[in-house]
């Protein structure tokens, strides 16, 4: 485990906290030395932003992108075309070493699309999986309320062996930086059966109970998921990504129902009360607040994306788990983990 300190470039273009609320996270990791840190955009603003804040001027470094913030917050389309100058340059410093890890809020799509373009990927990997994180009931592995859900891509997988791929990426993520000791592995299908499923999925059940050093537990079926039967769960990305939006529709559903009846019926006040750790959870699930960002798994540098709703606090977060990360030597033990992945063996 390093004990250097980290450099996090931070793009400053995507989410609904850009500019400032980025920019704000970003010099207060920095001046706590949580991390260096690199911010990626429009100088000028940046300053402008950064005069009106503390920070430290020897642990926060401003690089320029040839595009300016919106001018009305929330326009997500300016953000993207933004991004997509901003993005290739914050790429470039990590791929030069200038950075350890890079962080954005910009659409999910955006970032893969040019990550593939910037960045190289680890030996034997086929194709990244973007993941995502979900709330579970308890697991046995531990307190963490949320699994690892991948690949959320919106991307069709082309063989059984990129699932088998994305199972060692994410049981690897689990253990090294959630500290999962031996994550519970299982791939989303249409039944619990090893024959359920499309044949991709019926051929990577068969590779995945053979892989040494994984824990494989089968199947599991969208009803499943929220149950903790898994702390990694593996999906075709368009599966997976449709399961991601029904997943947070449904939590930021049931927080605001919960918000409604607090507001609305006294007896449900009363009965909330007695659930409040509960949906304290959720709330916090839902905002993000929790976790902070999700990783890009199978390339050779660490990128991270969160929310485009996250607030400052969920920037915080991303900025501490990106540092975890790169203490943790993410990179290494995920190219170790693949280059271990042997011929299924007969045991």
């Amino acid at each position: 485990m390093s004990n250097r300190k980290p450099t996090i470039v931070v793009d400053t273009y995507g989410g609904t906290a850009a500019p400032h609320g980025i920019v704000a996270a970003a010099a207060r990791m920095a001046r706590q030395g949580i991390a260096r840190v690199v911010l990626v955009g429009d100088v000028a603003r940046m300053q402008e932003l950064l005069s009106l804040l503390p920070y430290d001027p020897m642990t926060l470094r401003l690089v320029g992108a040839p595009a300016t913030y919106p001018r009305q917050p929330g326009d997500t389309q300016a953000q993207a075309r933004a991004a997509r100058h901003g993005l290739p340059i914050a790429m470039e410093l990590l791929r030069n070493g200038e950075a350890d890890a890079l962080l954005t809020a910009s659409p999910q799509a955006l970032v893969l699309e040019l990550a593939e373009m910037h960045l190289p990927r680890l030996p034997g990997v086929t194709a990244v999986a973007a993941a995502a994180v979900f709330p579970t009931m308890p697991r046995a592995s531990g307190d963490d309320p949320l699994a690892l859900l991948l690949d959320v891509s919106g991307r069709r997988v082309t063989s059984a062996d990129e699932l088998v791929a994305f199972a060692v990426l994410g049981s690897t993520y689990s253990r090294v930086v959630t500290g999962v000791r031996e994550p519970h592995v299982a791939l989303l299908s249409t039944g619990a059966e090893p024959q359920d499923g499309p044949p991709d999925i019926v051929e990577a059940h068969q590779k995945l109970k053979k892989i040494i050093g994984l824990r494989f537990m089968g199947n599991i079926t969208p009803t499943d998921l929220a149950r903790g039967h898994a702390d990694v769960v593996v999906a075709d990305g368009l599966v997976g990504h449709t399961v991601r939006g029904l997943l947070e529709g449904l939590t930021t559903l049931t927080v605001e129902a919960a918000r409604y009846a607090w507001r609305t019926k006294v007896t449900w006040q009363v009965g909330l009360r007695l659930l409040d750790r509960g949906v304290g959870m959720l709330r916090k699930v839902s905002e993000f607040q929790q976790y902070g960002g999700a990783p890009v798994l199978g390339l050779q540098q660490l990128v991270l994306i969160a929310s485009p709703d996250s607030a400052e606090v969920a920037f915080e977060n991303a900025v501490k788990l990106a540092t975890r990360c790169t203490h943790r030597n993410l990179q290494q033990e995920l190219a170790t983990a693949l280059a271990r992945l042997v011929e299924p063996h007969d045991g």
